[in-house]
């Protein structure tokens, strides 16, 4: 009785995080900076994933380092779709676009970086880098070449449990680009985003928010009205607007697979409408795909079609390496 009595003990002493890890080592790191580069650079402990609750959003998950589900169904993110989860990834985007009468092609390279403080917080970071954007002056026969604006992202993980995901995030647009190509904004857009696996191997994911632009001027109105919907996320400099993303997917290999591993098909969908000065909306169709390569490579591709609204390009291709760490 009394050997009993002590296990019962034990057992009970143990904390929640501890008791479903299987008795695993997942105490809190016992400082904040500890904290951060178990984060950022300590491995993956999955056994040491528990879910979080949006009750529990003030109390639980601060203390505790990122560390991602052992998915069956990944929740890395797709081409031109919300996130609507955490990742601990870097990302190199490439795209063209083919030019309408209006627009001659247009093209750019993107850097893109997500990194995790704890469970319930990380940054994203967003840096088009390098880009061919129309001439103000004249847009369907010269293009300029410049630097995109910095995006920093604020994100907050809502709840997070097997079959789902929420998060609260804020895009933080900063006028650090060039503005002959439509950059030199500055903006906030927040908004909610989801993940979701309902049945099997289909996942879908989206996200609703706002883009409300903070610094327009006289002399740079003009520049963002020749430019419409381009940018980080193809929200619109020189207006508010409402935004609003749905995709879905389907992933046809496992992490076994001997080649393709987690090879899944994406279907996105864009929608952005004006908020002030007038009613113009845009909405394009991007379908995708990506697969495992080895080593936490993974390869990205997809094609987006604008359908609706001033179109700022017939099609264009997007292509992305994705790095796990």
């Amino acid at each position: 009785m009394c050997v009993l009595a002590w296990a019962a003990a034990a057992v009970a002493s143990l904390s929640p995080v501890a008791l479903a890890a299987g008795g695993a080592a997942c105490d809190p790191p016992e400082t904040r900076l500890e904290l951060w580069r178990e984060s950022l650079i300590g491995p993956l402990e999955t056994e040491c994933w528990t879910p979080l609750t949006l009750a529990e959003f003030f109390s639980d998950g601060w203390d505790r380092p990122y560390d991602s589900i052992d998915h069956t169904n990944p929740r890395q993110t797709w081409i031109n779709s919300a996130d609507g989860a955490f990742y601990r990834l870097a990302v190199i985007s490439g795209t063209w676009a083919q030019g309408t009468s209006d627009v001659v092609d247009t093209a750019n390279g993107s850097f893109f970086l997500f990194t995790p403080l704890n469970r319930r917080f990380e940054i994203g970071w967003f840096l088009p880098f390098t880009l061919i954007a129309p001439d103000p002056r004249s847009p369907a026969t010269a293009a300029t070449r410049g630097t995109g604006d910095l995006t920093v992202a604020p994100r907050f993980l809502l709840m997070e449990d097997k079959e789902y995901s929420i998060t609260a995030n804020c895009y933080v647009r900063c006028p650090t680009g060039t503005a002959e190509t439509g950059n030199g904004v500055a903006s906030l857009s927040p908004d909610i985003e989801f993940w979701m696996n309902p049945t099997g191997h289909w996942v879908f994911r989206g996200g609703a928010g706002v883009t409300v632009p903070t610094n327009l001027t006289a002399a740079s109105t003009p520049l963002l009205e020749a430019n419409p919907w381009t940018g980080f996320n193809l929200t619109p400099g020189p207006f508010s607007s409402f935004d609003a993303r749905l995709a879905a997917g389907l992933y046809l290999t496992p992490s076994d697979a001997p080649v393709l591993k987690h090879l899944c098909a994406t279907v996105a969908t864009n929608f952005h409408t004006r908020l002030s000065g007038g009613t113009t909306s845009y909405f394009s169709i991007t379908p995708g795909m990506r697969t495992g390569i080895g080593r936490d490579w993974y390869l990205l591709a997809g094609l987006e079609v604008p359908l609706v609204g001033p179109l700022p390009f017939a099609n264009q291709a997007i292509v992305q390496a994705i790095k796990n760490f």
